[in-house]
């Protein structure tokens, strides 16, 4: 599959045409597809789809009353997809021959939009002239972003229509410039900023970003526009605020009706109209009913929540990778850190690990109390991975104090600061998951 799911009561809200793990071309419908593999995978990867919360208000982009929502769709929406998910061999006329949404999940005779296509995996929103705001586990490697085609025009202008779409409408990702997917000095977020291979202004225009890192008002209206189970653009302004998270500020909870292929779709502050988070995990999408299936339906007050990160710890990752350079998303933020000091690193090639309990490749490290070390196969500078690489840290006493498997896809990263009393010599070992062979680079830095 393309994006990984792990096999905890809750998924991310990917969409439902993926099937490799290394992002290759989607093989159908998995709107439950699973994997137990990684005993750390963080809270933000234990996941599920989406739901309807009350009335289904999801909405058409030409049947939605509100005039600057449908400009938020027409000019800053994306959908992510696959080079295989469109035909564009006509560049003035893109089609997209995959299954219809009624097909790819065996949706009942009385659901909504079972003739739309589901072409999308995920959403985005441009938020400057060539950058696009996603979810972190939408796109979770270099190779990944190399695959993703950026959509804008994925909508329909009337009944039974949809926008025309050209090869100019569709964008490759080039890098991405921010990203985290996991629980990071207490906050657990998920977010990506990606660059396109081109400008895509002035042809459509970003959206506005939320500034200030403050929490939204519990019961506050927010709207949600994105592709969810990989259809067309709808818009839902009828979700509210549930929990606000103000002690965190990493993620907000609210009743969207939003589905698998949701995830990293722009949520909206209705009240100005800025982009305030980003989808990234909730209910159940469909359940069944006899021989087919049926949207699951919930109370306003029922079920867990969709889950939505705020915007600005993406925003301000960005600001800080960047040096503040741009004025648009930028102007007010706090200065950049000092850059990180450099790494050290060391080689390894390993098999039959264990998960990195036997047979690793060892290095230690001296550390004070107080010190953070940060190690990876990814992220660190000079960190490389082949394989599914897995990363241990144990501490003087000769006990486990971190590990990690999956931060990047099937590389790995972990943060570790040393507590009070706990200086000595810590030990890295690395490893590969199960008993897997794997190779690389791992790259730390002490400060």
């Amino acid at each position: 599959m393309r994006h990984p799911k792990f096999g905890l009561p809750v998924r991310p809200l990917v969409g439902a045409l993926m099937c490799t793990l290394t992002l290759t071309a989607g093989c159908g419908p998995a709107e439950e597809q699973e994997t137990t593999k990684g005993e750390e995978s963080s809270a933000l990867g234990k996941k599920k789809s989406e739901v309807v919360y009350g009335t289904d208000s999801r909405q058409d982009v030409y049947a939605h009353a509100d005039a600057t929502l449908r400009a938020r769709a027409q000019q800053a929406t994306v959908a992510l997809m696959a080079p295989s998910d469109f035909n564009a061999t006509n560049p003035n006329n893109v089609t997209f021959p995959g299954s219809t949404l009624g097909t790819a999940y065996n949706l009942c005779t009385t659901e909504r939009f079972r003739d739309d296509p589901t072409a999308a995996f995920c959403s985005g929103t441009l938020i400057d002239d060539d950058l696009v705001l996603t979810a972190g586990h939408c796109v979770t490697s270099a190779s990944a972003c190399a695959d993703t085609r950026l959509v804008f025009n994925y909508y329909r202008p009337s009944a039974g229509t949809l926008q025309p779409v050209t090869t100019a409408d569709i964008f490759t990702c080039t890098s991405i410039v921010a990203r985290q997917q996991g629980t990071v000095n207490g906050q657990n977020l998920d977010y990506a900023i990606l660059r396109l291979d081109r400008p895509a202004t002035p042809r459509f225009t970003p959206a506005p970003v939320r500034t200030g890192n403050t929490a939204l008002s519990v019961g506050q209206n927010v709207a949600v526009i994105g592709s969810g189970s990989g259809i067309p653009f709808k818009i839902d302004s009828g979700g509210s605020v549930r929990d606000a998270r103000s002690g965190t500020l990493d993620y907000f909870v609210a009743t969207t009706d939003t589905f698998g292929g949701n995830s990293g779709s722009g949520v909206y502050e209705t009240s100005n109209y800025t982009v305030a988070g980003i989808l990234v995990r909730g209910e159940t999408d469909y359940v069944t009913n006899g021989s087919c299936r049926i949207v699951n339906t919930c109370t306003e007050t029922g079920c867990r929540g969709e889950d939505i990160t705020y915007v600005y710890p993406a925003i301000s990752a960005y600001c800080a990778a960047t040096g503040n350079a741009n004025t648009r998303l930028c102007t007010g933020m706090p200065p950049p850190p000092p850059p990180p000091p450099p790494a050290t690193t060391f080689t390894f090639s390993a098999t039959n690990t264990n998960s990195a309990q036997r047979s690793t490749v060892n290095k230690d490290v001296a550390l004070k109390a107080g010190q953070v070390i940060k190690l990876g196969t990814c992220t660190v500078s000079g960190a490389t991975g082949t394989g599914d690489t897995y990363l241990r840290l144990y501490g003087p006493a000769g006990t486990q104090v971190a590990s990690n498997d999956d931060t990047c896809g099937t590389l790995s990263y972990l943060s570790y600061t040393v507590p009070a009393n706990a200086a000595g010599t810590y030990q890295i070992r690395a490893g590969c998951y199960s008993n897997t062979s794997c190779s690389g680079t791992v790259a730390y830095t002490v400060q």
